[in-house]
C-alpha cells in the first residue's frame, strides 16, 4: 500500500533524526484513504513513491536527516 510505505519511510527519517541530534521528532504526514467518506485529495501520485533499488532509498534518507540535522544544529 502506498500510502503505508510512504508513512514508513517518513517515521524512519524521524526516529533517525531523533537518534542522530536528540531532539523529539515525529513526521508530520498522516495521510489516511479518503474513501467515501470525501474530501480534498492531495496525495494524486502517491502510488508513484517507491525507490528502484535500496541504495537509492537508503540515499534518500540518509540525505533528509542530514539536511534536518544541519538545520537543528545551525
Amino acid at each position: 500500500d502506498a500510502l503505508w510505505r510512504l508513512d514508513m519511510f517518513y517515521t524512519a527519517v524521524a526516529l533517525a533524526i531523533e537518534e542522530r541530534s536528540g531532539v523529539s521528532t515525529s513526521p508530520i504526514i498522516g495521510m489516511k484513504p479518503l474513501g467515501a467518506s470525501g474530501g480534498w485529495s492531495f496525495y494524486r501520485d502517491v502510488h508513484r513513491f517507491g525507490f528502484e533499488t535500496f541504495r537509492k532509498l537508503a540515499e534518500a534518507g540518509t540525505k533528509l536527516v542530514d539536511d534536518a540535522t544541519a538545520a537543528i544544529e545551525a
